[in-house]
């Protein structure tokens, strides 16, 4: 077999392993004509991809009737991860961790979904039993009717740093609002008392703890941040829409705050590029914390603090609460800290300034 051919079906070959695992045995699988269209591939490859699998025994051609599955034999867990359609950096990142923490344990067959933000009920009435055996749910927004309709799937299920608190749910925690207080504790403890938050993302679930976190801490020591809304309402922010409003904003601004913290890594960078246009200098301006980005922190100069996610630690922490939930435990709240990375684009300043 010629090796593109051959890279092609392995890759499709994955693709619809992962897939038909998701059925149960003896369940109609897509005809030919609907896996053409759907995997986007020659007949030749798919043709192959088929015969493979018909020889792993994950399906099973009946004459005149069509193809189905073979249930995986009772061997695996089908694990779907159902989270929203971004393209965020570290939610990819937990992506790809997920799916290298589960590829390790032959018992389970991991798979992830993602869904547009306006049609998350559609989607989920989707859903049944026959589809997974655990539903991983990282959710933006959690209405009433949407846990209604979840609760009515009967389906065990995870909550993904979904900003929810409920008896008996299995819930990992990744502490949104104790990355906005480390956020607002190193400004503080650096002598800042002059700060902004840019509110650079959406304000759903997740974002408002961080907000909330970051606030509650700096009202403990009296400080009340000067808001600044980059009005983003649908998505992630860009770092060009960011930086498009931020330069507006302080061309048509005083600049009263000696630091700030915003929702990103990349609209912190945002913030740098936005001063370097206005003749400023960074970070004697001023002193800048993002966040859930460690790789974009690297790539400016000074080198961005952030606060950050340990994306290998999620995964393993929730594979294991995963292990312990099929072998009869209780999932619980599992919690995962975030870390603050110093760097350089934090400096400590003196009381003086600070109240200038």
């Amino acid at each position: 077999m010629p090796k593109m051919i051959d890279a092609e079906v392995a890759a499709v070959s994955e693709q619809l392993r992962n897939q038909f695992l998701l059925y149960r045995e003896g369940e109609r699988l897509p005809s030919y004509r609907s896996l053409l269209e759907s995997c986007r591939c020659s007949r030749q490859t798919l043709t192959l991809v088929l015969r493979r699998l018909a020889k792993e025994r994950v399906v099973r051609s009946e004459p005149r009737r069509g193809m189905f599955a073979c249930g995986g034999g009772g061997r695996v867990r089908r694990i779907l991860f159902f989270r929203v359609d971004w393209n965020c950096e570290h939610a990819n990142r937990i992506s790809e961790e997920l799916q290298y923490e589960f590829s390790l344990r032959r018992n389970y067959v991991y798979t992830e979904q993602r869904y547009a933000p306006d049609q998350l009920e559609r989607e989920i009435g989707k859903f049944s039993q026959r589809h997974c055996d655990l539903l991983i749910l990282w959710l933006e927004e959690v209405e009433p009717q949407i846990l209604l309709s979840l609760f009515r799937l009967r389906i065990p299920m995870v909550f993904f740093d979904c900003g929810i608190m409920l008896h008996g749910a299995a819930i990992l925690d990744m502490q949104e609002e104790l990355m906005g207080m480390l956020a607002a504790k190193h400004l503080v403890e650096n002598g800042h008392r002059r700060i902004a938050l840019l509110l650079t993302e959406p304000k759903g679930l997740t974002c408002t703890k961080k907000i909330n976190g970051f606030c509650d801490y700096l009202h403990l020591y009296g400080i009340t941040p000067r808001l600044v809304d980059c009005n983003i309402r649908h998505g992630e922010a860009s770092r060009s829409t960011c930086g498009d409003f931020l330069l507006g904003y302080f061309q048509s601004h005083r600049i009263d705050f000696t630091a700030c913290f915003a929702m990103s890594d990349y609209s912190a960078l945002a913030v740098m590029e936005s001063f370097k246009v206005l003749g400023k200098r960074i970070p004697d301006e001023i002193s800048i914390v993002g966040c859930q980005g460690e790789m974009a922190g690297e790539k400016c100069d000074p080198p961005l603090t952030t606060v950050v996610f340990d994306a290998r630690e999620i995964a393993r922490k929730l594979a294991a609460g995963v292990d312990g939930f099929f072998a009869g435990g209780d999932f619980g709240i599992c919690r995962v800290p975030p870390l603050l990375i110093p760097r350089g684009s934090v400096r400590r300043i003196s009381p003086e300034v600070s109240q200038v």
